[in-house]
């Protein structure tokens, strides 16, 4: 057998293993190319020299892998970087595109861009599904084009979804009803109360993804007895994120947890309450890690944040799209990448990853 499929199936084993371990916690082509108007575009898998042009490389298949996250988003640095290692390894020419802002228009057009170029597959997050249902029906069914589903998926039963072949990613209700429900528990445990009231910062309204997560949270709290959050529009900049947040802190002072369903929220809510001197008063609970949320964790600013391995949603949808092409091998209908939820307890779990992939 070619070994670089050896290599990569030793990789997919760790990462399924991996993956299958995270989501029991809660119970359920080297240097890139890219080019900035409005959208960041990587071509995975052309491999730089050291000096003088990047060495040509034959690609057998090309892939477009299209999101709605940017540039401006760190979390999105360890998918592009799982998608890039996953090309690198078995020679498919991986083309990333997302937009420097949030746009479900521009993912409409990039999708039919993409779709003109007739690649060989698409990987694409399903932001909108009412937007973005007639153009992958027709990628699929008429131009016969592959696709699977990354971090957001169609949320409507089989028979009515998007016919995509495969889904990689968390469950989006669960990661901010697990969340919620793991922050209530803690409430109580450390306080003997639940919180008197939480808020949602939600930085792209619409997102469905984020859409989800924010009713997971608020179920969760209905469910225990409690008044659901509100979810304000805190926008994808940092400092207008901040800004709200401490207006809505001023306006609803009994306020004990902020949820963010992202950096781009957790960031700016974190540095509110150091500021603020609001340590021990208020906390943040959020979906998502890198170095500055684990740091909040250590530091008790944040309570838990949930793991869904976006390094692992690069890497493995690039993967299933090659063993198709190649192979004929169908990918599972869902590969779930998370939620798990991390706390102090469970830091050293991911400490490994953040620091060889970016996140976690």
């Amino acid at each position: 057998m070619d070994s670089r499929v050896l290599t990569l199936a030793a990789v997919v084993v760790a990462l399924l293993i991996g993956l299958g371990v995270g989501y029991a916690v809660w119970g359920g082509k080297g240097a890139a190319s890219t080019e900035t108007a409005t959208a960041t575009t990587t071509a995975a898998g052309q491999e730089a020299s050291g000096a003088g042009q990047p060495e040509a490389k034959e690609y057998k298949y090309t892939v477009y892998f299209i999101s709605h996250g940017g540039p401006g988003d760190p979390w999105w640095g360890p998918v592009i970087k799982g998608a890039e290692l996953a090309g690198d390894l078995l020679g498919v020419k991986v083309i990333y595109q997302g937009p420097e802002k949030f746009s479900v228009q521009w993912l409409v057009n990039a999708l039919e861009s993409a779709a003109a170029a007739n690649p060989d597959g698409i990987i694409i997050t399903i932001t909108n599904y009412q937007a973005l249902d007639e153009p992958l029906r027709r990628v699929i069914e008429e131009k016969g084009i592959p696709v699977i589903a990354v971090n957001v998926p169609d949320p409507r039963p089989e028979g009515e979804r998007i016919p995509y072949m495969s889904y990689v990613g968390q469950d989006e209700y669960q990661a901010g009803y697990q969340l919620a429900k793991y922050v209530i528990k803690w409430f109580q445990e450390n306080l003997g109360r639940p919180p008197k009231a939480a808020v949602i910062g939600i930085h792209e309204p619409g997102h469905v993804g984020l859409e989800t997560r924010a009713k997971g949270i608020q179920d969760a709290f209905r469910e225990a007895g409690l008044t659901p959050p509100e979810k304000i529009d805190i926008t994808t900049d940092t400092a207008q994120a901040y800004s709200r947040f401490e207006s809505y802190l001023q306006a609803h002072p009994d306020v004990e947890v902020i949820f963010t369903l992202g950096p781009l929220g957790a960031h700016p809510a974190m540095d509110l309450i150091r500021d603020k001197g609001l340590q021990g008063k208020v906390y943040v609970a959020t979906v998502d890690l890198d170095d500055k949320i684990l740091k909040g964790i250590e530091d008790g600013v944040v309570i838990a944040a949930v793991s869904q391995q976006p390094f692992a949603q690069g890497f493995l949808p690039v993967v299933f799209m090659y063993l198709y092409l190649e192979y004929g091998i169908m990918p599972p209908s869902h590969v779930p990448t998370g939620p798990t939820i991390i706390d102090k307890s469970l830091l050293d779990l991911v400490k490994k990853q953040i620091e060889t992939t970016g996140g976690a």
